[in-house]
């Protein structure tokens, strides 16, 4: 008889958890609720989520490989490469050279070359990274018992130049602020961004539903294989027994049972319907209850300004970066314009009207030239509040992300919010359902 898995939740996460399950030759349930609050989407978020242009940086390996799989292209999937951009103080823009030469003398040109810092600044992180690759220097093993602003602040980094060129990157690349991300972890993203292959610099894709499109071809793999997946109203609880997952139960009392379960739903729907008996004996369970999720802010609006390559342009303030993306609308070639704010709680209760006010004002200070950013040449414009984006990683020595194996053996989490170790969302997720389905599958033969 197959394995039988049921997955909570119709996430990307879960579904590729599904997919690579079927594959294996498992039985395979999914259960599609109305109570699941969805993966976070992936930033930037246009004016809706079906078109959204995606921005990754660095190795994607297991969002490549699923491309693959799927059957898109790299020509469908219409990737391209995106420029790094910095407003500086002298209101002009700057951007990071990315010479053609192999790592990392790519990423040391383009510090000494850069500028948006000053020469002094450049002088001393070039010396710090020449100790620290003579071996004279190296990172302290309590990286992650201190803050990125503290440790910058200890290689010479003035604190006018964080505010202008290391805070918007660490938000654009982490999600929040110096102040709060662990330098061992603001270091590790710096390495695997830059100083790797120059081929995992930025891309962008304008495909449209991107996210939607790979959800809708899992599911219409999932279906040829044979899956089944049933539309419930709510989950109510798991069913626990001799400290294993024994059934789930819905809302309209039917009872699911499987030999292996698989979470993929948001932390915060999880923690709704996990059993108090797990939140008390096991501190994993009572810390996924407990998560802290960092805010995300996004203004979208259309220029009549066209561009002919998209921009990334990272700079200080509310918002911390733009994005800039040749798009589509009924009227013909346009631009859009998204403006990306995160960390920041209080932004999240302020009017539209705030929101869109000190949205132009940001256009204005990174475009003073650009006379089409006249608000009244500015149409379309929407706002998307995301306060429970993204499970942020804060100092201290606990790791802020649950693992996928939890203390039941047969039960596992899915989700772009586990640790995966992935540079961005969309790779968190995939490589998440891939490493559920792997870990399944080992279970399988090992008990075999």
């Amino acid at each position: 008889m197959k394995p039988h898995a049921l997955i909570l939740g119709d996430t990307l996460a879960g579904l590729v958890t599904a997919w690579q399950l079927c594959a294996a030759d498992f039985k395979v349930t999914i259960l599609k609720t109305n109570n699941n609050l969805h993966e976070t989407p992936f930033p930037p978020t246009p004016l809706n989520e079906s078109s959204d242009p995606l921005v990754l940086y660095g190795p994607h390996t297991h969002t490549d490989s699923l491309l693959r799989d799927l059957g898109i292209s790299k020509q469908e999937s219409n990737w391209k490469r995106i420029s790094v951009e910095y407003k500086t103080g002298s209101s002009t823009l700057a951007q990071f050279p990315t010479p053609p030469l192999p790592a990392p003398w790519h990423t040391l040109w383009g510090i000494s070359t850069f500028s948006a810092l000053p020469y002094r600044q450049r002088w001393r992180l070039l010396n710090y990274l020449e100790k620290v690759w003579e071996g004279v220097t190296v990172l302290p093993n309590a990286l992650d018992l201190q803050t990125a602003e503290s440790w910058l602040t200890s290689i010479g980094q003035t604190h006018t130049v964080q505010g202008m060129i290391w805070d918007p990157l660490c938000r654009f690349l982490l999600g929040t602020s110096l102040s709060h991300t662990r330098a061992g972890n603001f270091t590790t993203m710096l390495t695997r961004v830059f100083f790797q292959s120059r081929h995992h610099s930025p891309r962008i894709t304008s495909l449209p539903h991107l996210s939607t499109l790979l959800v809708k071809s899992l599911t219409e793999q999932l279906e040829q294989q044979g899956a089944t997946i049933d539309h419930i109203p709510a989950i109510e609880h798991l069913q626990v027994e001799a400290e294993q997952i024994t059934g789930v139960c819905t809302s309209n009392e039917t009872l699911y049972t499987a030999d292996s379960y698989i979470a993929a739903v948001h932390p915060t729907t999880l923690s709704s319907f996990l059993p108090e008996r797990l939140l008390a004996r096991y501190s994993s369970f009572h810390q996924l209850s407990q998560t802290t999720f960092t805010p995300r802010m996004i203004f979208n609006t259309i220029s009549d300004h066209l561009i002919n390559t998209p921009r990334l342009i990272l700079h200080d303030g509310r918002f911390s970066w733009t994005l800039c993306c040749p798009t589509h609308t009924s009227k013909g070639r346009a631009t859009l314009l998204s403006c990306v704010s995160t960390g920041d709680t209080d932004f999240l209760s302020e009017t539209d009207q705030q929101i869109k006010a000190c949205a132009i004002e940001t256009l204005h200070n990174v475009f003073p030239e650009q006379p089409c950013l006249n608000p009244e040449l500015l149409h379309h414009s929407h706002i998307v509040r995301q306060p429970l984006s993204f499970v942020p990683d804060m100092p201290g020595p606990e790791p802020s992300r649950p693992s996928n194996q939890t203390p039941i053996r047969n039960f596992l989490l899915a989700g772009s919010w586990t640790d995966t170790g992935a540079l961005t969302e969309l790779e968190s997720a995939i490589s998440s359902g891939d490493l559920c389905a792997q870990t399944m599958i080992n279970q399988l033969n090992t008990r075999h």
